[in-house]
């Protein structure tokens, strides 16, 4: 099926770098899904310590790598969570340069990342260590799913985003609860028929210069309507004053304006993830009232919802 995913959005970036040093191990690896014949390259952030650990995995956006999400998940494994890193190909840093922005944007690619994680999730079952992480810490019955841009919109179809033009659904009830960094609304269907369906807990992110111009019309305004289709329950919105969209893929090697995080942006979401994940993944209620309190704390121009 050749149907562009025209409203996935771009976060160009170059080559990976070499993964910057954080608390916790580090381990990188290419695995083979035999099946598909292809590998899937992770990084691996492992925290300190020798117990049980909740896991969440991040998915990188449109010509991405492994370095998608690095703010973030240094964050969440200095609160104790261990982060898998997922690079696609066929929609990562290999497409820049190459004319193929957006025919990796399409239901093919989208299908390919969904068993990304799928498999990923599969491995880390199967799987002692890898490296020096210690893959027996993981406790899979808590796995989190995040992601930036294309991204956000792998998180959304493993959460349960339905494709009803195209009868298709990517859903991995394995995935406990999700965060999407600059959702966007679906390309045909209905907010209601993509969305609704949507029931676990799920915190989306974006900001009031979130968009991609020069690749589709997609307004910040926009991106927070997946946030209102959704089933009551759980669901979150946090919009940052004067974000833009590439500085929610948490990373600072984009060769691009304005793609480093402003302080507050970048203080405000990691304080704010790891409160959602400490509730959604580990149970803890006080962390659940930080988070519901969240907006009182926040200056004027972001804007805090729940629902």
């Amino acid at each position: 099926m050749k149907t562009l995913f025209l409203a996935a959005v771009a976060a160009t970036s170059i080559a990976a770098a070499p993964p910057p040093q954080s608390a916790g191990t580090i381990c990188e690896a290419q695995w083979r899904d035999a099946a598909r014949n292809r590998i899937v390259p992770v990084r691996i952030r492992m925290p300190a310590g020798t117990g049980k650990v909740p896991v969440i995995l991040f998915s990188h956006g449109l010509g991405g790598s492994l370095d998608a999400g690095t703010f973030w998940a240094e964050a969440w494994v200095r609160d104790g969570d261990a982060v898998i890193h997922l690079q696609h190909a066929g929609s990562d840093s290999g497409i820049i340069g190459t004319g193929g922005i957006r025919a990796a944007m399409s239901i093919e690619q989208m299908r390919a990342r969904a068993d990304d994680v799928h498999f990923t999730i599969d491995e880390l079952a199967k799987r002692r260590r890898e490296g020096g992480c210690d893959l027996t810490r993981l406790d899979l019955s808590w796995i989190g799913m995040s992601g930036h841009s294309f991204g956000a919109q792998t998180t959304l179809s493993i959460a349960g985003q339905h494709y009803p033009m195209a009868g298709l659904n990517f859903a991995d009830s394995r995935v406990k609860a999700a965060i999407a960094f600059s959702p966007q609304p679906p390309v045909t269907a209905s907010d209601a028929s993509a969305f609704g369906g949507i029931t676990m807990p799920f915190f989306s992110i974006t900001g009031t210069r979130d968009e991609v111009a020069w690749l589709n019309k997609v307004t910040p305004k926009d991106r927070e309507r997946p946030f209102r289709a959704m089933a009551p329950g759980g669901k979150y919105l946090l919009v940052m004053e004067g974000a833009n969209h590439r500085m929610f893929s948490g990373q600072d090697n984009i060769p691009l304006p304005g793609s480093t995080p402003l302080p507050h942006v970048r203080e405000v979401v990691a304080r704010a993830t790891t409160l959602f994940w400490r509730w959604t993944l580990r149970g803890d209620m006080a962390a659940k009232a930080e988070l519901d309190r969240l907006g009182a704390t926040l200056p004027p121009g972001d804007r805090f919802e729940k629902r």
